[in-house]
Order: C-alpha cells, then sequence, then structure tokens
C-alpha cells in the first residue's frame, strides 16, 4: 500500500522564519519528501512537553545515513530524539504501532534513528547534547529507566570495522534501543521539538499546521 504524502509540521527555530523553513523542507536532502506524522508529549510533571515526528524512509542517495537525519531534525526541530523515561518510550511506541509507522511499507530496514549514539567515547551511549536547551526541564521518571534491547549494545563489526555506534529504535525487537552502523542502511527518523514548561499557548501557529491538531503520542 502505498502511503501518501502529508504536509509538514513545522516548528519555527531561532530566526529563521516559517515560510524559510517551509522552503527547506521541500528541498532538504534526506527525508524532504519522506510521510511521516506528529504527535504530542506531556510530561506528568507538567514541566517538559514535547512534539515528536516520525519520518518513514530515508533517502538512500544521502549519506552518511544517521548524519543526515541528525541534520534534518536540528535544521527543522531541536534535533533527533531524546528517550529519557520509561514513559516516553511507551506513548512513542504506542503512536508508531497504532498508525502501523513499524510496518516495511514505512521503514524497509525496520528502525529509526534517535539522538543516541557512542561516537565521542566508545561504548558510552549519551544523548545528543544540542538537544538541550536552557530553561528546559526533564521528567522524573528516567532514573531507572533502561531502553536496550536484550543484549544490546554490542557494537557488532560484521559490515563495518567500526562496529555499531549510532542509536536506533528497532521493531525488530519491538521498538526497543539497539546500536546500528551509522552509514549501513537508511533508517527512519524521530525529530523532537521541546516546549518548555509544556506552554503550547505561547506558539502562534496557523491552524492547519497548529498543535490542536496534533493527537497525544500515548492513549490519552
Amino acid at each position: 500500500m502505498m502511503l501518501k504524502i502529508v504536509p509538514l509540521l513545522i516548528i519555527g527555530v531561532g530566526a529563521l522564519s516559517l515560510k524559510t523553513l517551509v522552503e527547506a523542507s521541500s528541498t532538504h536532502s534526506g527525508y524532504g519528501s519522506s510521510y511521516h506524522e506528529c504527535c504530542k508529549y506531556e510530561d506528568p510533571t507538567g514541566c517538559d512537553c514535547r512534539i515528536y515526528c516520525v519520518f518513514c524512509a530515508q533517502n538512500s542517495s544521502y549519506r552518511p545515513y544517521y548524519g543526515v537525519a541528525r541534520g534534518v531534525c536540528l535544521l527543522h526541530y531541536h534535533g533527533l530524539a531524546r528517550i529519557e523515561s520509561q514513559g516516553q518510550h511507551d506513548d512513542i511506541i504506542h503512536f508508531i504501532k497504532e498508525r502501523n509507522l513499524n510496518s516495511e511499507s514505512c521503514i524497509e530496514h525496520h528502525g529509526f534513528w534517535i539522538g543516541l549514539d557512542d561516537q565521542a567515547v566508545e561504548g558510552h551511549f549519551v544523548w545528543q547534547s544540542e538537544t538541550v536547551k536552557d530553561g528546559y526541564c526533564y521528567g522524573t521518571d528516567g532514573a531507572d529507566y533502561d531502553c536496550w534491547a536484550n543484549g544490546e549494545p554490542n557494537d557488532n563489526d560484521k559490515e563495518n570495522a567500526d562496529g555499531q555506534d549510532c542509536g536506533q529504535l528497532w521493531f525488530r525487537r519491538g521498538g526497543k534501543c539497539d546500536d546500528e552502523y551509522c552509514d549501513f542502511r537508511p533508517k527512519g527518523a524521530i525529530c523532537e521539538y521541546r516546549v518548555p514548561h509544556c506552554d503550547f499557548d505561547a506558539y502562534d501557529f496557523p491552524d492547519a499546521l497548529g498543535l490542536n491538531t496534533l493527537p497525544y503520542c500515548g492513549s490519552v
């Protein structure tokens, strides 16, 4: 089944205008015409709300795959998704499965890039720091959160001697975290936009692109 193309939800960042970002989205390499859907996540503390946008198949012509995904998410949002609690993880998985975005018609290679990698220090996976913004706060349920699939990360080096350094949500393991080769297989991507103190009303978007039309990621 062919997935339809839907308009990209563009969130203004910094000095970039909405018009500039809309124009960039139509030509930007990697995910410029990719089918995607977005949802809202509200932290239980009412402190750190986010918009997650889940993108389907990556354009295989633009490499390195993880680097391109990271660049697209930084251009349009606050970066690749940081998933810092079990609640966030569960809600994102719910949203993806509910809309069948984990099917091969969306992601041929079973995974979505997220903002988790060990490229700085081998074996030490960290969430990308660029997605942390001054004035943003975080939930409190992440202390015991472990996103990894059983046996991961394993730094498999079968396809690349440098091993697997880039994180994905892997739907061969139910959407758990997995380390993957950074430039071997194109993937979907999950971008995030952070809304400080859950103040959605502080942003004035046209109704067609606005937050009022977005569903919640979980079953709320």
